[in-house]
């Protein structure tokens, strides 16, 4: 009996531990295995003004993970599409079946008709509600004309003019508190004003006091770290692509040039820029490569997150705010 136990008991221990080994292993995989991304653009030779056409331009981004087990596309034409797969089957967006179709499209018609039907109905009520109280104006007009003949006096209501007329006493007191109000008025504003630059004046020391502070200058150097370590993850690895541009204006042509040659040392082998110093117009050719780790996004979002330093440095920006 014993060792049956002990033999239940080793297995339920050797499946815990596989079930483990593999949420792990998914966890491992989805930290360090990365997202490799494709964009591809293309704008076609345009005009700046009227001839510029931005449903003319074209591009898509694709994605895959762990040797395609997840992908997925965008593409920006006339009509936007974005589908995702799993093991090559489509998850997003589901497909109907043709049965669902024709049972959504014979509701449709069905609920139609019944709005149709009722609109007609509540027509003709509105019509008849509309004919039987026109006869009962008719009807009150006669009769009270009949009474007006009969009679033939109309009552007159009598009107007071007790309230048309102010005293003289009214009229003072009304001018006195109205040139109060106005000697009042500017003093309260200058007070208002004052209160305003007073508080602003410091927020805007302690805001100084705060960046001048050596945990302000800790807490900058490892998010500015950390930021660029993400931008230069995020960043493509391969790029290769073409712009030719034009602003019209030979000056700035030139000083478009001059940044470009700048940034060079970078954009060698990346980007060709070909300039235009005779007309305004546009086109390029995009194609980019690159990839996302999603255990970096976690490392540098927590220990960003979790330091003391930024954590005391937004726990203070919220008090500044705040008062």
């Amino acid at each position: 009996m014993l060792a049956v136990v002990l033999s239940v008991l080793k297995i339920v221990g050797i499946t815990i531990l596989v079930i483990l080994a593999v949420a792990l292993l998914l966890v491992l995989l989805v930290l360090f295995v990365p997202i490799r991304y494709k964009i591809d653009g293309n704008v076609p030779q345009m005009r700046f003004g009227d001839d510029f056409d931005s449903e003319r331009i074209e591009f898509a981004i694709k994605f895959h993970w762990l040797l395609h087990i997840l992908s997925g596309r965008y593409i920006h034409h006339k009509d936007d599409t974005f589908v995702v797969k799993i093991f090559g089957f489509t998850i997003y967006p589901r497909k109907e079946k043709p049965g669902k179709k024709k049972k959504r499209e014979r509701k449709k018609d069905s609920e139609t008709k019944i709005e149709s039907t009722s609109d007609v109905s509540e027509a003709k009520i509105d019509d008849k509600d509309d004919l039987s109280f026109e006869i009962k104006e008719k009807k009150k007009k006669r009769d009270t004309d009949q009474s007006k003949n009969d009679t033939g006096v109309t009552e007159i209501s009598d009107t007071d003019d007790e309230d048309e007329e102010k005293s003289i006493v009214d009229v003072v007191e009304d001018v006195i508190s109205f040139v109060v109000k106005l000697i009042k008025t500017p003093q309260n504003v200058f007070r208002k004003i004052k209160y305003t630059i007073s508080r602003v004046c410091g927020k805007i020391n302690m805001i100084k006091s705060t960046l001048e502070s050596e945990i302000f200058k800790r807490a900058y150097s490892l998010v500015k770290g950390k930021l660029l370590r993400l931008l230069k993850m995020i960043m493509p690895d391969k790029s290769s692509s073409r712009l030719c541009l034009g602003v019209g204006d030979p000056a700035r042509e030139a000083e478009i040039m001059a940044a470009y040659g700048m940034m060079y040392s970078f954009l060698v082998n990346k980007l060709v820029f070909v300039p235009d110093f005779n007309e305004k117009i546009i086109e390029a050719d995009i194609h980019l490569k690159g990839h996302i780790t999603l255990f970096t996004v976690l490392y540098c979002v927590c220990v960003c997150y979790f330091n003391k330093d930024v954590k005391k440095v937004i726990a203070r920006f919220k008090k500044i705010f705040e008062r």
